[in-house]
């Protein structure tokens, strides 16, 4: 069972012990809060799922997008930190929890590449207009999709349960006011990047055609295959192992 958990967080183990060799500021809430935005940053510039929900839902209302599937995401995010101060995190970081979590993210990441593939052939991915996409795709239904990209992401939990729950422990012992300048930082990092990405994106105008939104797409898709998976092979290593 270990070898397919080091199969599928090898990344996140790693990043797991070099952040061991490092002390959290935690004297106010501004240290704090800078050192989580400092950390955060450079792992939401890494493409996921919920990148790709963004590339894909961007054209229709802009930087909105990166608002409303960044607040999803922050309202998911909100309750595992809840739930890690609680002591979850060693309740997720056993092996069955482990296996588990990597089948079903990987099933439904898949389920999320072929769909988006069968769009693209079918020639249904096209680029929407903003005035369509004000009628056809309600704030919570953006806010519903930061949700789900995040709960599909194994890699998601593994930083939450590893890294993330070591600093979160951290904040706790001195109390909740660091804990909140720890998820406040966080997010911060989340909505700048997905805002950001959803104004380029959003703005491409004549720059992003159907063909080059279709190929966009495409990359999205592909990338998912690969993390699905990567997940189910690590999950299947964890049940035969």
């Amino acid at each position: 069972m270990a070898r397919g958990r080091i199969s599928a967080l090898s990344v996140f183990k790693w990043l797991y012990v070099k952040i061991l060799a490092m002390m959290m500021p935690t004297h106010s809430f501004i240290a704090v809060y800078l050192f989580s935005f400092s950390m955060a940053i450079g792992a939401v510039l890494t493409p996921g799922p919920v990148t790709t929900a963004i590339i894909s839902q961007a054209p229709r209302l802009g930087w909105k997008t990166g608002l409303l599937v960044s607040i999803g995401h922050a309202i998911i995010e909100l309750l595992m930190v809840v739930l890690i101060t609680l002591g979850l995190s060693s309740v997720l970081a056993s092996p069955a929890a482990q296996v588990t979590i990597a089948i079903l993210g990987g099933l439904l990441l898949l389920y999320m590449a072929v769909t988006m593939f069968k769009d693209v052939f079918t020639g249904k991915m096209v680029l929407p207009s903003r005035e369509e996409g004000v009628s056809a795709i309600p704030p919570t239904r953006l806010m519903g999709l930061g949700i789900l990209t995040s709960l599909s992401n194994p890699f998601w939990y593994a930083w939450w349960m590893t890294a993330a729950a070591v600093f979160l422990l951290q904040a706790k012992a001195v109390g909740w006011m660091i804990v909140a300048g720890f998820f406040f930082g966080h997010i911060t990092a989340d909505f700048l990047w997905n805002m950001v990405l959803s104004t380029v994106i959003g703005g491409g105008g004549k720059l992003i055609t159907d063909k080059v939104y279709a190929g966009l797409i495409s990359i999205c898709a592909a990338y998912l295959v690969y993390l699905a998976v990567t997940f189910l092979m690590a999950g299947y290593q964890g049940i035969v192992v």
